[in-house]
């Protein structure tokens, strides 16, 4: 995905014959990713944390919350497929009610509707989402610029 999107080709993480043709085209011309090769260990044991790697070594760490019972964020390892700085998160509570939530910033979607991004609570590091994986804004902040589309995420 990452090489998709420097390549400007559609980003689908898939190889079809114009990201073989790029890729093959890169190899012959010895273009290496000029970004470091970044990747996100979420752990849901308590205290639960999101820790960045940039090209295998710890950078930053910092005490997030993960889904609670009826909406757990699901572990396994998946790729950063869309982002923004700010959006709106809507859907239903685990009791049928909607929320609609503006003003949600650092936004790194990575698995269905899941999400790293900043979000408000009083405590962090423990399951409190709605499957998100919520941080501190000003953790979130430092976070999202290393969490290009393809960024690898792993939750355990």
């Amino acid at each position: 995905m990452q090489f998709q999107l420097v390549h400007n080709l559609t980003t689908t993480g898939q190889m079809d014959g114009s990201t073989w043709q790029t890729l093959t085209t890169a190899v012959v011309r010895h273009q290496l990713d000029p970004s470091s090769y970044n990747y996100v260990y979420v752990s849901k044991a308590q205290p639960e944390t999101v820790t960045l790697y940039e090209n295998g070594v710890k950078r930053f760490k910092t005490l997030a919350n993960t889904g609670i019972t009826a909406a757990p964020t699901e572990n396994g390892t998946y790729p950063v497929y869309s982002r923004f700085t700010v959006t709106t998160m809507s859907g239903l509570l685990p009791d049928g009610q909607a929320y609609h939530d503006t003003g949600i910033p650092w936004v790194s979607y990575f698995h269905g509707g899941d999400a790293l991004h900043g979000f408000i609570r009083s405590s962090y590091g423990y399951p409190q989402s709605l499957g998100c994986v919520e941080m501190p804004f000003a953790d979130a902040a430092v976070l999202w610029p290393h969490t290009p589309i393809g960024t690898l995420v792993t939750v355990q």
